[in-house]
């Protein structure tokens, strides 16, 4: 077994070290292992609970580090098909959609129909219909007609 450092790095010391300590440990049989515990005075049933509560952290953590590297990465992706138009001030990114909905009679339908109700078109759902419109290829990153 081998703890890997990176490529065509050697490996620590310590960690060869701890290579062959768990080599050692696997090759163990069950009887060796509760043998071993025991000479050294330790309750068999304590010390299962305690490597199990030391696996049961470890796993724990590594799925919260994996679930936020994965939630990183759909932010980063989310983020690349939107552009920089959703950073714009909100006036800015009303007027790109005022633009577009002067020549698309459904979307100006959209806005005129929210306007109607007493709700103007909420922040998200303008944002919404800029990141379509940049993925339709229609405005770039900054709101420009393409």
């Amino acid at each position: 077994m081998v703890i890997v450092s990176g490529a065509g790095r050697p490996t620590p010391p310590i960690n060869r070290l701890a290579d062959e300590l768990v080599a050692d440990i696997m090759a163990m049989s069950d009887a060796e292992l509760l043998a071993e515990v025991e000479a050294e005075g330790l309750n068999v049933e304590d010390e299962a609970d305690r490597i199990r509560a030391i696996i049961s952290t470890a796993t724990a953590r590594s799925g919260k580090s994996r679930l936020q590297a994965a939630r990183a990465e759909i932010d980063r992706v989310a983020g690349t098909g939107r552009g920089q138009v959703h950073r714009l001030p909100l006036r800015d990114r009303a007027a790109v959609l005022a633009r577009f909905a002067n020549d698309d009679t459904k979307l100006k339908s959209r806005l005129t129909m929210a306007a109607r109700n007493g709700e103007g078109i909420t922040e998200k759902e303008m944002d919404d219909i800029l990141a379509d419109l940049r993925e339709l290829g229609a405005i770039d990153e900054d709101g420009n007609p393409i």
